[in-house]
Order: structure tokens, then C-alpha cells, then sequence
């Protein structure tokens, strides 16, 4: 491998995923130096094609978190739900002595399953439908006056096209309101996050809240809605707080970015 580990970057990037390696590419357009950790070294030239430099975090070995990972300005914490308890504990340890700054991905799946429209105040201890995890345990585990918490709804984006979530399946309650977000928007929360140190959660989900039904038209996985001028129904994920911060949606509508010929050439 062709690269060195510094002693201290900008970013360091826990969970150098779709997500994670899209952030990299991001900040070395920013001349923003990074690291991205990964289970296996069989990750590292993705990792360091996306312009981090890989570090290896198995997380079911022990090890001591002082020398596990280089120090940075903020540690972005983008580890599925599904990395276990022990992951996030050991991430929180490591932020309270190494990084000036945390941003931690969370999800929209600490609402309750309700109709109606939710803000931050409105989250609730209840297991993950996806992954299992109670998101809210994992958000305690870190200071929140250090620590900015996105709670991001549904991702996707270049090689992540919706139409696949559903692909082969009849779309279920295509009334209600879709809670999703565009990479883009999560890159640029991200950065807006940690240089403005929003304290606590926000909610991070494309505003104007369109039906299922249209989305999954816009990504050409549905015929063209029955009835596409009806209210959407359902839980309305409000991103207000985090608008009322100052940060501008790039995709207010989700359906737009799907609606150009880049979207539409990706493969579902």
C-alpha cells in the first residue's frame, strides 16, 4: 500500500461505506486531508481511491482506542445501527479524548410508526424495524454538546437508485409521504454540521414531502400515480430545525434528482 497514517487529519471517518467514501471524495476536493476505517484491508483501495487513508477497525476485537485511530478535528461516525453497541461505545471514548468535533448518521427510525408529522422532541426507545438497534441508546452514548446527530431518512443516490428497494414487489401504501434525502444533502449536512457545531439531533429529509407512489414514478420503478394531486399520508419527518440552522436543501423535492438523465441511467 502507498500511503502513510499522519498523526492527525481533518476528518476521520468511521465506516467508509457508500456513504463514508463518498465524504472522503468530498473533503479531498476540499484539500481536507482523511481516514476511513474498514473491517477488512480487502476495503483499502476503494478507501484510498475516495481519498482517505485506510485504517482497520475490526470491531469485534478488543483493542486499545488511544492508538487505534489517528486524531481530526471531527470523527463521522456513519457505522450501521447493526455494528452493535460496543462499536458506538468505543467511537464515543475515542471522540471525548481524540476529536474536537463528532457528527453522527442516525435515522428517522427513532419516530414512532404514526401518522402524523414529527420533530426532534418526538423520538422514542424502540428497536429498529431494519436493523434491530434502539438508535436512541447509540445517540445517548455520545456528549451532545460535542456532538451533532443527523438523523437521516431514507438514503440514495449515485449507485443507490430507489428503484431497487422495491424492485419484483407491489408498492405498499403508495398515499404515504416518502422521508427520504439525497447524498448530496447528507454531504453537504455533514460539512454544515461540524463548521457550525449544531448541538444534538436534526433531522436531515428532503422537505417537501411527496407520496410514495410519485417518488417510485420518478425512479421509473411505479406506473405514472392514479391520483398524484392528493395529500400524502402517513409520518411527515420534519427537517425545520435544521433549515431554521441556516442550511439550504440541494433537493427539497426528492423526486427531482431521479427526474434528470443521470438518475435516469443508473441501473436499479
Amino acid at each position: 500500500m502507498g500511503f502513510t497514517v499522519k498523526e492527525y487529519y481533518s476528518f476521520g471517518i468511521l465506516g467508509c461505506g457508500w456513504l463514508g467514501r463518498a465524504v472522503a471524495s468530498k473533503l479531498r476536493s476540499l484539500n481536507k486531508s482523511s481516514w476511513g476505517s474498514s473491517r477488512s484491508e480487502a476495503s483499502w483501495p476503494a478507501i484510498e481511491d475516495a481519498g482517505a487513508t485506510p485504517v482497520l477497525f475490526d470491531s469485534s476485537q478488543p483493542s486499545d482506542i488511544q492508538s487505534e485511530w489517528p486524531s481530526c478535528d471531527t470523527l463521522l461516525i456513519c457505522c450501521p445501527p447493526s455494528a452493535g453497541m460496543p462499536t458506538f461505545e468505543r467511537a464515543a471514548a475515542f471522540a471525548r479524548k481524540h476529536a474536537k468535533w463528532t457528527v453522527l448518521i442516525s435515522s428517522t427510525s427513532v419516530y414512532p410508526d404514526e401518522g402524523r408529522s414529527m420533530i426532534e422532541d418526538d423520538a422514542i426507545r424502540r428497536l429498529s424495524p431494519h436493523s434491530g438497534a434502539c438508535l436512541l441508546d447509540i445517540e445517548q452514548c455520545f456528549e451532545s454538546s460535542r456532538t451533532s446527530i443527523l438523523r437521516a431518512g431514507g438514503l440514495f443516490g449515485p449507485n443507490r437508485h430507489p428503484g431497487k428497494f422495491i424492485q419484483g414487489k407491489p408498492l405498499a401504501r403508495p398515499q404515504d409521504a416518502v422521508n427520504m434525502v439525497h447524498q448530496d444533502d447528507v454531504l453537504r449536512a455533514i460539512l454544515f454540521s461540524a463548521e457550525n457545531q449544531l448541538e444534538g439531533p436534526h433531522n436531515l429529509v428532503a422537505p417537501q414531502h411527496i407520496t410514495r407512489a410519485a417518488f417510485y414514478h420518478a425512479a421509473g420503478a411505479t406506473e405514472h400515480p392514479k391520483d398524484n394531486n392528493s395529500e400524502p399520508q402517513g409520518r411527515k419527518v420534519l427537517a425545520d430545525k435544521l433549515q431554521g440552522r441556516g442550511f439550504e436543501f440541494l433537493h427539497p423535492n426528492p423526486a427531482m434528482p431521479l427526474k434528470n438523465k443521470g438518475a435516469k441511467n443508473q441501473s436499479p
